[in-house]
């Protein structure tokens, strides 16, 4: 009887890290989209005269010795998101502009900065 238990308790234990694994990939990724939004208000990049290169914004993808060093990156992660929402638009030429009447739909509020 007591090997259920114990059985029962490693599966409960399973399911909470599961969930607040989760939470935490939730979390830091919604603060990544936000600290995202702010970086394209800093740079004044919202709209198509406007827009910039990921370097100019410091949003360039980090290299494998930096991954390594500073950990997970999930700026990169909202940045994708912002993307397949129509927030941030590519110029034909590489250069990145936020549409801020987007902001509206994911929730995003807009600066009077």
């Amino acid at each position: 009887m007591a090997q259920g238990y114990n059985v029962f308790s490693i599966l409960i234990l399973i399911i909470v890290a599961f969930g607040v694994t989760l939470f935490v990939y939730t979390f830091r990724g919604r603060r990544a989209i936000h600290k995202v939004i702010e970086i394209f208000y800093q740079h004044n990049a919202l709209g198509v005269n406007d827009a910039k290169t990921l370097e100019e914004m410091g949003l360039k993808k980090p290299d494998f010795v930096q991954r390594i060093m500073r950990g997970r990156d999930y700026k990169q992660y909202a940045l994708q998101i912002l993307k397949k929402r129509g927030v941030i638009n590519v110029t034909e030429d590489g250069r990145l502009y936020m549409v801020e009447d987007k902001l509206d739909q994911i929730g995003g509020k807009k600066s009077n900065s």
